[in-house]
């Protein structure tokens, strides 16, 4: 199938929030677009620490993490609003190593956008078991 890249934009949502609350002009939302590699094998959005520098985001823990080079600690942040295509959601972002380490979108953020990555065409797509439209299950 081959990589899945796609364009992704975070904000820093505690900016969002003073935006909201008239406290900031739209334009000093901290914020990133850039390319990232979907992998369905990672949970989180991760992103190289300059990222997330430049975001602002705030530390929250950190963790033992399973990768392919065996166990790891590696750091999360809180406060990030994620955008894919017509799409957000709000979650934890993990911090990689570094910066060498591509940005990556994970599995949990596409169920939170009801996307799936079609494994004939080798795209992101919606859900197709909700018409391609977004749709959240609450059971």
């Amino acid at each position: 199938m081959g990589q899945v890249i796609e364009k992704v934009l975070i904000k820093n949502l505690f900016d969002v929030e003073k935006y909201d609350n008239g406290e900031i002009k739209e334009r000093d939302i901290r914020k990133v677009s850039m390319d990232a590699i979907v992998d369905t094998g990672a949970s989180y959005l991760c992103l190289p620490p300059t990222a997330i520098q430049q975001l602002g985001l705030r530390y929250s823990q950190s963790s033992k993490v399973r990768t392919g080079n065996g166990l790891v600690e590696l750091r999360f942040f809180k406060g990030a609003e994620i955008f894919l295509r017509d799409r957000f959601t709000q979650m934890p972002v993990m911090e990689n190593k570094n910066d060498e380490i591509p940005a990556l979108i994970g599995v949990l953020v596409l169920e939170a956008m009801d996307y799936i990555v079609n494994p004939f065409s080798g795209q992101v797509e919606g859900n197709p078991q909700h018409g391609g439209q977004w749709m959240a299950d609450m059971f």
